[in-house]
């Protein structure tokens, strides 16, 4: 299999993943509907086996456009663990990792949502613009 490009995965109690990933040979992919949920003591911001399916694929400039997207957008000089500024029981956490050209990261945000990091809305738009 590829390696992966960009890979998000948002955990919340009670729910099942959701997210969505880019492999480097352009193939798209969301966690697939047999992925178990949390259990009531694992913890959210660890990385867990998903299921992926296929539901389509990138051309190589749209590959590209993402790598520089990935880039340009400061993603490397995010901290690894994005915390709220307020507690909340239990939070939901988006687990994303990227790898660009031998650069590697894994960001973990506590309680996703937009307008949490500058620099992971913008992947995400980017992500919208060519994967839907």
């Amino acid at each position: 299999m590829a390696e992966v490009l960009l890979q998000y995965v948002i955990n919340e109690r009670g729910q099942m993943p959701v997210g969505q990933r880019v492999l480097a040979d352009g193939t798209v992919q969301r966690p697939a509907e047999d992925n178990a949920l949390p259990s009531e003591t694992e913890r959210l911001d660890l990385d867990r086996a998903v299921n992926w399916q296929t539901v389509g694929h990138l051309e190589a400039g749209q590959v590209q456009s993402l790598k520089e997207a990935i880039t340009s957008s400061g993603f490397f000089n995010l901290e690894p663990r994005l915390l709220i500024n307020y507690c909340k029981d239990d939070p939901g956490t988006a687990i994303w990792t990227v790898n660009v050209d031998g650069q590697s990261a894994r960001v973990v945000v506590f309680d996703p949502r937009p307008r949490r990091s500058a620099q992971i809305d913008k992947l995400m738009e980017v992500l919208k613009t060519l994967v839907n």
